[in-house]
């Protein structure tokens, strides 16, 4: 391999020349690189801090588009032992004493005791009817009752049994229990016998005994006597549900259903905060600092002013609510100069003592609401794929992908300058490097000539 060297000609560092005049055009393009870079990184951080914010936003709002979230009902049954009881917001605060008579009860039959629950019974099937609806199952020569048990469980048609094997001094036999109260619920059993009559022999006709009578429940609400098929009543009271726990006529139970006022502010309480949370990340990421004469990420950004100014359009907007038309002021919630709201809780607390309703259509009026009208604003930026923000961030993917392949191309170039300066400062060391060898042949000549006297130095 030839070796090389350069400047050996000319007596010049071409290698820290041809560094400096690369770096010369290099480094300012390297710096723009890195300017442009940083501030893609600082607005993609940027979105998502924003985009963090307004799903934070959209989970306060989901507590008001409900009305059932906001309107909610406080219940006292005292120390009851007989019964607890839960209210929608269709409940209307009051009083309401109520006397259990009685529980429900499933509906309870059992075959024959036999010694050994593992012994085959019997061949062909069994029909089973719950209220009007009926399975069967098939029960083979060689099916004991615990096989008998496992198909009626298993049964992807069974309309509502269960069987259970109770073993006792008197033996084993089979249970079949409603899986709900009621005597509308009460079972029915057809043995059908293929081979033989062990079927029938154990739970056809008398042989099929009843364990426990279906029965309904009865309940008394201000005397006045209602009966239900299950221990969970509902429309007694309306809006209420009743769930029923043991009976005795000569206890009363008090049930006494208010308002939530807690709740109701606690939910407004948060809507503030939450929508304060936003707009302090929205100044924050669009701010500039004078003294530090700096730029926020989203300073001047169309994305953030849009946001910023219809959400500010939407809170001072009024919504039809009845007859009458209602905004956040007139439930105590104001805002400021800077945009930023506050609760006037006297005002909210009379609101809520004298106007429910209006608060709650504000905020949960289907479409129309304010909190509806917000989650939908939110959702179109915040939405996975097709959200604005999403679409923002593949445009900010797509800037860096373009700066990777200019820095590529550039870095190309670069190494192309180097290569190019390179050999032309090698070229000009080679004919330095010959000039200075012909004019040291010439003066050696020169001083070789016959009469010259060289001087004395």
């Amino acid at each position: 391999m030839a070796l090389t060297a350069t400047g050996i000609g000319s007596g010049l560092d071409i290698n820290t020349i041809v560094g400096v005049l690369v770096d010369a055009e290099k480094l300012p393009k390297e710096a723009v690189f890195d300017k442009t870079e940083k501030s893609i990184d600082a607005k993609v951080s940027a979105i998502g801090t924003l985009k963090s914010s307004l799903s934070t936003f959209q989970d306060a709002l989901e507590k008001l588009k409900d009305g059932g979230s906001l309107n909610q009902r406080t219940v006292s049954t005292g120390e009851s032992s007989y019964l607890t009881a839960t209210a929608d917001k269709t409940s209307q605060t009051g009083s309401y004493n109520i006397k259990v008579e009685q529980l429900a009860q499933q509906h309870k039959v059992a075959g024959i005791n036999v010694a050994d629950s593992s012994v085959p019974v019997g061949e062909g099937s069994l029909d089973l009817t719950v209220n009007g609806e009926s399975f069967s199952v098939a029960v083979g020569a060689t099916d004991s009752l615990e096989d008998i048990a496992e198909s009626i469980n298993s049964a992807t048609d069974n309309v509502g049994v269960i069987a259970t094997i109770i073993t006792s001094d008197a033996g084993s036999r089979l249970v079949l229990s409603s899986t709900i109260e009621g005597t509308d619920s009460q079972i029915g059993v057809v043995a059908n016998d293929t081979v033989g009559s062990g079927l029938d022999n154990m739970f056809g006709g008398a042989n099929l005994s009843e364990l426990q009578v279906a029965k309904n429940s009865i309940i008394h609400v201000d005397g006045q006597k209602l009966t239900s098929q299950t221990n969970e009543v509902k429309g007694a009271i309306t809006g209420v549900t009743l769930n029923l726990t043991d009976a005795d006529l000569n206890k009363t139970t008090l049930v006494k259903i208010d308002l939530d006022k807690d709740a109701v502010k606690d939910n407004v309480q948060g809507f503030v905060d939450a929508y304060n949370s936003l707009i302090d990340t929205i100044d924050k990421l669009s701010a500039y600092d004078v003294d530090k004469k700096e730029a926020a990420a989203l300073q001047g950004d169309s994305m953030i002013r849009s946001i910023e100014s219809q959400l500010r359009n939407m809170i001072s907007s009024r919504v039809t609510v009845g007859s009458e038309t209602v905004a956040l002021y007139d439930i105590g919630i104001e805002a400021d100069r800077y945009g930023k709201l506050s609760v006037d809780s006297d005002k909210l607390d009379t609101m809520i003592e004298n106007n429910m309703s209006s608060i709650e259509g504000l905020f949960s009026t289907k479409d129309t609401g304010l909190a509806s009208r917000l989650d939908t604003l939110v959702e179109s930026y915040v939405k996975p794929i097709t959200g604005l923000i999403d679409s923002r961030n593949n445009a900010y993917t797509n800037d860096i992908d373009r700066l990777d392949d200019q820095r590529e191309a550039f870095t190309l170039r670069m190494e192309q300058l180097n290569a190019r300066l390179m050999k032309q400062f090698n070229a000009m060391d080679l004919i330095v490097g010959k000039l200075n060898m012909q004019s040291s042949s010439i003066i050696n000549g020169l001083n070789a000539l016959p009469g010259v006297v060289r001087s004395q130095g």
